[in-house]
Protein backbone atom coordinates (compact mmCIF):
# COMPACT_ATOMS: atom_id res chain seq x y z
CA UNK A 1 0.00 0.00 0.00
CA UNK A 2 1.22 3.50 -0.73
CA UNK A 3 0.91 5.62 2.52
CA UNK A 4 2.63 8.86 3.37
CA UNK A 5 4.80 7.16 5.32
CA UNK A 6 6.25 5.15 2.40
CA UNK A 7 9.34 5.93 0.64
CA UNK A 8 7.38 5.65 -2.71
CA UNK A 9 4.54 7.97 -1.73
CA UNK A 10 7.60 10.45 -0.29
CA UNK A 11 9.67 10.48 -3.26
CA UNK A 12 6.49 11.09 -5.30
CA UNK A 13 5.49 14.03 -3.18
CA UNK A 14 9.07 14.90 -3.37
CA UNK A 15 8.94 14.97 -7.50
CA UNK A 16 5.54 16.80 -7.08
CA UNK A 17 6.86 19.64 -4.99
CA UNK A 18 10.30 19.99 -7.15
CA UNK A 19 8.27 20.08 -10.17
CA UNK A 20 5.67 22.54 -8.93
CA UNK A 21 8.18 24.98 -7.67
CA UNK A 22 10.19 24.99 -10.82
CA UNK A 23 7.12 26.00 -12.92
CA UNK A 24 6.80 28.82 -10.55
CA UNK A 25 10.14 30.46 -11.51
CA UNK A 26 8.38 30.70 -14.92
CA UNK A 27 4.89 31.47 -14.59
CA UNK A 28 2.03 32.24 -12.06
CA UNK A 29 0.65 30.15 -9.44
CA UNK A 30 -2.70 30.71 -11.36
CA UNK A 31 -1.20 29.57 -14.58
CA UNK A 32 -0.05 26.26 -13.89
CA UNK A 33 -1.81 23.16 -14.32
CA UNK A 34 -1.95 19.65 -12.70
CA UNK A 35 -1.78 18.59 -16.41
CA UNK A 36 1.50 20.36 -16.68
CA UNK A 37 2.95 19.14 -13.47
CA UNK A 38 1.53 15.75 -14.44
CA UNK A 39 3.23 15.85 -17.84
CA UNK A 40 7.28 17.06 -16.12
CA UNK A 41 6.82 14.64 -13.25
CA UNK A 42 6.05 11.84 -15.88
CA UNK A 43 3.10 10.97 -13.51
CA UNK A 44 -0.68 10.09 -13.78
CA UNK A 45 -3.29 12.84 -12.83
CA UNK A 46 -4.77 9.90 -10.31
CA UNK A 47 -1.30 9.66 -9.03
CA UNK A 48 -1.21 13.89 -8.34
CA UNK A 49 -4.42 13.04 -6.69
CA UNK A 50 -3.65 10.65 -4.27
CA UNK A 51 -1.08 13.43 -2.96
CA UNK A 52 -3.39 16.51 -3.31
CA UNK A 53 -6.55 18.23 -4.57
CA UNK A 54 -5.32 20.63 -6.83
CA UNK A 55 -2.34 23.11 -7.11
CA UNK A 56 -3.73 25.47 -4.55
CA UNK A 57 -3.62 22.76 -2.04
CA UNK A 58 -0.12 21.60 -2.95
CA UNK A 59 0.80 25.16 -2.58
CA UNK A 60 -0.69 25.48 0.86
CA UNK A 61 0.72 22.29 2.01
CA UNK A 62 4.40 23.55 0.77
CA UNK A 63 3.63 26.54 2.86
CA UNK A 64 2.24 24.86 6.35
CA UNK A 65 5.56 22.58 5.84
CA UNK A 66 7.90 25.45 5.81
CA UNK A 67 6.06 27.50 8.54
CA UNK A 68 6.07 24.20 10.33
CA UNK A 69 10.06 24.24 10.16
CA UNK A 70 9.90 28.00 10.44
CA UNK A 71 8.22 27.89 13.78
CA UNK A 72 10.51 24.94 15.21
CA UNK A 73 13.59 27.38 14.33
CA UNK A 74 12.24 29.55 17.08
CA UNK A 75 10.95 27.11 19.38
CA UNK A 76 13.85 24.93 20.85
CA UNK A 77 12.76 23.59 24.28
CA UNK A 78 14.71 25.43 27.30
CA UNK A 79 16.50 28.09 24.92
CA UNK A 80 15.36 31.64 25.04
CA UNK A 81 16.72 33.14 22.01
CA UNK A 82 17.03 37.07 22.50
CA UNK A 83 15.15 38.82 19.22
CA UNK A 84 19.05 38.86 17.28
CA UNK A 85 19.45 35.39 17.42
CA UNK A 86 15.80 34.71 16.32
CA UNK A 87 16.44 36.96 13.32
CA UNK A 88 19.81 35.13 12.68
CA UNK A 89 17.97 32.08 12.52
CA UNK A 90 15.61 33.02 10.36
CA UNK A 91 17.82 34.31 7.68
CA UNK A 92 19.84 31.25 8.12
CA UNK A 93 16.69 29.14 7.71
CA UNK A 94 15.54 31.40 4.69
CA UNK A 95 18.77 31.01 2.80
CA UNK A 96 18.97 27.73 3.10
CA UNK A 97 15.78 27.44 1.58
CA UNK A 98 16.32 30.66 -0.82
CA UNK A 99 14.79 28.90 -3.67
CA UNK A 100 11.73 28.49 -2.15
CA UNK A 101 11.45 32.15 -0.56
CA UNK A 102 12.51 33.39 -3.82
CA UNK A 103 9.72 32.21 -5.43
CA UNK A 104 7.33 32.68 -2.74
CA UNK A 105 8.18 36.17 -2.00
CA UNK A 106 7.85 37.40 -5.50
CA UNK A 107 4.40 35.27 -6.84
CA UNK A 108 2.30 38.41 -4.88
CA UNK A 109 1.65 36.06 -2.00
CA UNK A 110 0.66 37.15 1.12
CA UNK A 111 3.52 36.21 3.05
CA UNK A 112 1.84 33.99 5.85
CA UNK A 113 4.61 32.51 7.09
CA UNK A 114 6.16 36.00 8.18
CA UNK A 115 2.91 36.78 10.20
CA UNK A 116 2.72 36.48 14.02
CA UNK A 117 5.92 34.07 13.87
CA UNK A 118 8.59 36.11 13.95
CA UNK A 119 8.45 37.40 17.35
CA UNK A 120 6.25 34.36 18.81
CA UNK A 121 5.56 36.03 22.24
CA UNK A 122 3.29 35.06 24.35
CA UNK A 123 0.30 37.14 25.50
CA UNK A 124 2.34 38.48 28.41
CA UNK A 125 5.12 39.31 26.95
CA UNK A 126 3.43 40.91 23.72
CA UNK A 127 1.43 43.53 26.42
CA UNK A 128 4.84 44.20 27.90
CA UNK A 129 6.62 44.72 24.46
CA UNK A 130 3.47 46.96 23.45
CA UNK A 131 3.74 48.51 27.22
CA UNK A 132 7.72 49.68 26.92
CA UNK A 133 6.98 50.87 22.91
CA UNK A 134 4.15 52.94 23.63
CA UNK A 135 1.59 51.66 21.88
CA UNK A 136 -1.43 52.70 22.89
CA UNK A 137 -3.88 49.55 21.63
CA UNK A 138 -3.56 46.47 19.74
CA UNK A 139 -5.10 47.92 16.73
CA UNK A 140 -1.68 50.40 16.64
CA UNK A 141 0.59 47.29 17.27
CA UNK A 142 -1.36 45.66 14.53
CA UNK A 143 -0.76 48.17 12.05
CA UNK A 144 3.35 48.68 13.17
CA UNK A 145 3.58 45.14 12.77
CA UNK A 146 2.00 45.24 9.06
CA UNK A 147 4.63 47.70 8.19
CA UNK A 148 7.07 46.20 9.97
CA UNK A 149 6.83 42.59 8.19
CA UNK A 150 5.89 44.42 4.96
CA UNK A 151 9.79 45.97 4.99
CA UNK A 152 11.19 42.99 6.27
CA UNK A 153 9.80 41.05 3.62
CA UNK A 154 11.20 43.59 1.17
CA UNK A 155 14.45 43.47 2.05
CA UNK A 156 14.80 39.78 1.71
CA UNK A 157 13.21 39.98 -1.16
CA UNK A 158 16.61 42.30 -1.95
CA UNK A 159 18.93 39.69 -0.26
CA UNK A 160 17.24 36.52 -2.15
CA UNK A 161 17.44 38.41 -5.65
CA UNK A 162 21.02 39.03 -4.85
CA UNK A 163 21.95 35.39 -4.03
CA UNK A 164 22.18 36.11 -0.68
CA UNK A 165 25.57 37.63 -0.96
CA UNK A 166 25.53 39.70 2.63
CA UNK A 167 26.19 37.49 5.60
CA UNK A 168 23.47 36.73 7.91
CA UNK A 169 25.04 39.02 10.54
CA UNK A 170 25.31 41.75 7.90
CA UNK A 171 21.40 41.17 6.99
CA UNK A 172 20.78 41.90 10.72
CA UNK A 173 22.85 44.84 11.14
CA UNK A 174 21.11 46.80 7.78
CA UNK A 175 17.72 45.63 9.45
CA UNK A 176 18.61 47.51 12.53
CA UNK A 177 19.72 50.61 10.38
CA UNK A 178 16.63 50.66 9.31
CA UNK A 179 14.77 51.69 12.53
CA UNK A 180 17.22 54.49 12.89
CA UNK A 181 16.79 55.84 9.36
CA UNK A 182 13.08 55.69 9.77
CA UNK A 183 13.60 57.85 12.60
CA UNK A 184 15.22 60.48 11.04
CA UNK A 185 13.18 60.48 7.86
CA UNK A 186 10.10 61.16 10.43
CA UNK A 187 11.85 63.80 12.09
CA UNK A 188 12.56 65.41 8.74
CA UNK A 189 8.65 65.63 8.25
CA UNK A 190 7.93 66.98 11.62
Amino acid sequence: MNSKNNLRFQQTERLIRDTFLDMMKKKELSKITVREICNVANINRTTFYLHHEDIYELMQCIESDMYHYFTIIFTVPGKDYSLQERFLHLFAFIKEHQDFYRIYLSNKHQPKIFDYALLQYSDLRLQKFIQQSKINSFLEYDYCQTFFIAGLTAMLQKWLNNNCRESEDELLHLLTRQFSFCQQMLSLMY
